[in-house]
């Protein structure tokens, strides 16, 4: 992948992107730009506390997610959507296809079409047919149209939802261990995670993380599958290889 391009995350929620956190991290070191999109704002993210109202929640999330996009040095934007109600209508569409041109996206992570979630499926679809519009004018606004619409990759929704990796991305362990503290930032939902299933999400993530890596012979890795809708397919150049040594710390 060349330098200077743009990546753009597009997921429903405040701490989806925890699943290409350490592919962000490799990009971001190559000289790549990092944008973050959340299509919900998250209100419904404090679920086991009935103290807290929407707006705290949202609050709390935005806050959270700002703290990652931070750690970027990345512009992070909310759609402003409903947790767990979202649906897509010609306006959900309309602010996909103005927020990738605001971002003048090159690559496109975002979630897998079919997943356990709702919100991550809509959140799926709706940016594989909004990237389409983004180079045609006559469906964007104030004449900010890419020169061609972003390539897509889908990030690994666990097991159970048709995903086959197709594409690995290598983690050294001082990528791992950023991820880890990375995906922290998040505390309110590693505290759900923790009433839920007893550890939280980063715990979870590494070991998934150590299980894809261990099929490619590396201590980590993460995985991925390419959009194959047509003007919206990545090459695999567009990923980071193989560890360089001063990686691998």
């Amino acid at each position: 992948m060349s330098e200077g391009k743009n990546v753009v995350c597009v997921f429903a929620h405040q701490d989806d992107e925890m699943r290409c956190l350490g592919t962000l991290l490799r990009l971001r070191q190559a000289g790549h730009r990092i944008g973050f999109v959340c299509v919900t704002r998250g209100d419904k993210g404090l679920a086991y506390d009935p103290n807290v109202d929407f707006d705290t929640a949202a609050g709390v999330r935005d806050a959270e997610m700002r703290a990652v996009a931070d750690a970027f040095d990345a512009e992070y934007r909310c759609l402003g959507r409903e947790d767990g109600f979202l649906y897509e209508d010609a306006a959900l569409r309309h602010d996909l296809i103005d927020v990738l041109c605001q971002f003048r996206a090159d690559l496109v992570f975002t979630h897998w079409t079919e997943d356990y979630n709702s919100d991550h499926v809509v959140t799926a679809r709706a940016v594989t047919d909004a990237a389409l519009f983004t180079s045609i004018p006559s469906f964007v606004r104030n004449g900010t149209e890419l020169v061609s619409p972003p390539r897509i990759f889908y990030v690994h929704p666990g097991d159970g939802y048709g995903f086959e990796a197709t594409h690995f991305v290598p983690l050294g362990p001082a990528h791992q261990r950023r991820k880890t503290e990375l995906i922290r930032l998040h505390r309110s939902q590693m505290d759900v995670m923790r009433t839920m299933r007893g550890r939280d999400y980063a715990d979870e993530m590494a070991d998934e993380d150590r299980r894809q890596g261990a099929r490619m012979l590396v201590s980590a890795a993460e995985t991925f599958r390419p959009c194959l809708a047509e003007r919206r397919v990545p090459v695999s150049t567009d990923l980071p290889g193989e560890l360089e040594p001063d990686e691998d710390q």
